[in-house]
């Protein structure tokens, strides 16, 4: 499970970045040949700056993944150097792993310290 975890929050950062370059450096160089048209300079530099951005969302996107995964791998390693089976309740345990808990009339939202969150009807 842990690989699958890490495997989707891995996605191939790289290769996307690649894929943007390769991109930004075709529109450069059609930058270059575009010679004295302002109406095309004006589009290919619009084009590179949506690219740029484009590679900017990757690189955050990558960084998020990272944090996730490191809290993820911090609760994963709790969990296994505990002993016995939780079948009472452990304060070290609650404040190791959820973030907080919401209370609304109908449920409860009890959101982890992973990112994750779980409804329970009341």
């Amino acid at each position: 499970m842990q690989e699958n975890i890490r495997a989707v929050l891995c996605e191939d950062t790289g290769n996307l970045l690649e894929g943007v370059d390769l991109e930004i450096k075709a529109k450069q160089e059609e930058l270059l040949s575009a010679g004295k048209d302002q109406a095309k300079i004006d589009e290919i530099g619009d084009a590179i700056i949506e690219l740029r951005g484009k590679r900017q969302e990757i690189l955050t996107a990558a960084a998020r993944n990272v944090e996730l995964q490191e809290r993820i791998d911090t609760l994963a390693s709790f969990l296994e150097e505990q002993s016995t089976a939780v079948t009472e309740y452990s304060e070290a345990l609650v404040r190791r792993l959820i973030e907080k808990i919401v209370v609304y009339d109908e449920k409860l939202v009890v959101e982890f310290k992973s990112g994750l969150s779980q409804e329970v009807d009341v």
